[in-house]
């Protein structure tokens, strides 16, 4: 069920981003980054394979759909990083919203930096060094103001989730001791 869940939200996510987000005139042409901040979500409640998978599918995603500007695989590659880095290492800071928004905001800043540095790599005539001073800083405060309305529900529904005793048809069922087992 929690699969399911992630898939959904991760596709809404990548068609949030290319459909509406992306095309968006904003102020100095940086934009919020939802489909990071759904798979930081995703990848705190994830095992690393799962979440560097599921990084590298909607990576690859939003390298292909248009109105994608630039090499394809750029992004599957970083979300693919994200996915697994979040996964291995985020889930033990993360104990609380004011650290995964902590958690989100080093994903975002790790992107935005690698998208640059694959930029200059690639040999990409809008990176720059200027370019990138200006773009990395911004596309992290665009991100993290939106993170409160994307992260923060993908998260709580996705932790819902997590209990093991879950039937996806209401609360989770906490188990209770009766005799000399456990029931749920």
């Amino acid at each position: 069920m929690k699969r399911a869940v992630s898939a959904v939200l991760l596709v809404a996510a990548v068609l949030l981003q290319v459909g509406v987000v992306d095309r968006l005139p904003l102020p100095w042409g940086a934009v919020p980054d939802a489909v990071l901040l759904v798979l930081v979500a995703v990848a705190l409640h994830s095992g690393p394979a799962g979440a560097a998978a599921a990084g590298f599918a909607c990576g690859l995603a939003v390298d292909l759909l248009p109105p994608a500007d630039h090499e394809a695989g750029r992004f599957a590659l970083l979300y693919c990083l994200v996915g697994y880095l979040v996964s291995r290492h985020g889930r033990n800071e993360a104990r609380s919203a004011l650290a995964r928004y902590g958690v989100a905001a080093a994903a975002s800043l790790g992107t935005a930096v690698g998208y640059a540095l694959l930029g200059v790599l690639l040999a990409d005539p809008r990176v720059g060094p200027a370019a990138a001073a200006f773009a990395v800083p911004a596309t992290v405060l665009a991100t993290m103001p939106v993170a409160p309305v994307l992260l923060a529900p993908a998260e709580r529904l996705l932790r819902l989730l997590d209990s093991d005793r879950y039937d996806g048809l209401g609360p989770p069922v906490a188990p209770v001791r009766i005799g000399g087992g456990w029931r749920g």
